[in-house]
């Protein structure tokens, strides 16, 4: 307990680059939990500043004035550009700096981020998230975490402020592989509860009935339970989980599995789905949009929403 203590204290300034809609769930819980969180992003951060952050001027400022930093950006461009770039992270790191990794890029990308970053001297770990925004903000996704054990345990209490369910899935790399697996899965999910959805209103139930009751028996998942109310509700928009992106996932997923020779009959048949989405007028909204596909390729004259 004294040692989860001093680690605590060790870890007063959480300093996050990149906080946008995932970043910022994730700094608002480390600042409800009494962390500093101290902050870079490229455009506006003011819904960082109101929640309580600190708003700085580069990443190399917030590798100067934080105990550990929390990387949460989108690509491997931008993950490039905030480490090598003016003003950037390798630049500004002090030997025996934290920085752990929150977000997804191809394992070979990440494997040699960490090189990078242990060339000047500091300790790596990477925790992907599983979740939408909003299961993060409620405190519901699971980290995955690859990397040194004991650098974990260092890093738990910041880790446990962002979500309880911690998951130490071995050497860095490890973990965004079980991402890849989770958001394979999540691609599948969402078109299986679209088609339940969309064959419940055909056979004359209100939307948001077969939601609730699905949800409650067998049939329901984590999914369902976020994707189905939105269906129901027909609310694709403002979209907390957009086709955009989830665009890399899919790529990712499916290099994944064919790398590793899966069969893949679930995904084979949901990725045409979504790959319609993306190409079209669908592509910023949520991916619970996907029931208008399932709609509209189904025989006309049976009900349904329109």
């Amino acid at each position: 307990m004294n040692a989860r203590r001093q680690t605590m204290v060790d870890f007063q300034t959480v300093g996050m680059i990149g906080i946008g809609q995932l970043g910022l769930p994730v700094a608002g819980n480390l600042i409800q939990a009494g962390f500093k969180v101290a902050g870079f992003r490229r455009s506006n951060m003011h819904e960082f500043t109101e929640l309580g952050g600190r708003a700085l001027g580069s990443p190399g400022q917030v590798a100067r004035e934080s105990d550990v930093v929390l990387l949460c950006l989108p690509s491997e461009s931008a993950s490039r550009q905030v480490l090598e770039g003016p003003e950037g992270l390798l630049a500004a790191l002090e030997p025996g700096k934290v920085v752990i990794e929150t977000g997804t890029y191809s394992k070979a990308f990440k494997l040699q981020q960490a090189q990078q970053l242990a060339q000047r001297g500091a300790r790596v770990l990477e925790a992907e998230v599983s979740g939408s925004p909003p299961m993060v903000k409620a405190r519901k996704a699971a980290l995955y975490v690859g990397g040194e054990a004991d650098l974990l345990e260092q890093c738990r209490p910041v880790l446990e402020a962002i979500s309880p369910a911690v998951f130490h899935l071995g050497d860095y790399g490890s973990a965004v592989s079980m991402k890849l697996i989770a958001n394979y899965l999540l691609a599948i999910h969402t078109l299986a509860a679209a088609e339940a959805m969309n064959m419940g209103a055909r056979a004359g139930f209100d939307p948001r009935t077969v939601a609730e009751v699905i949800q409650k028996g067998a049939g329901g998942s984590a999914m369902f339970g976020v994707r189905a109310p939105m269906m129901a509700d027909r609310a694709f928009s403002p979209a907390p989980g957009p086709f955009t992106t989830l665009e890399k996932y899919l790529e990712l997923g499916r290099a994944m599995a064919d790398e590793l020779g899966c069969a893949t009959p679930m995904f084979s048949a949901a990725e045409p789905y979504y790959q319609r989405a993306l190409g079209g007028e669908l592509r910023n909204e949520d991916i619970a949009a996907l029931i208008k596909l399932i709609e509209a390729d189904s025989r006309p004259g049976q009900g349904g929403q329109g």
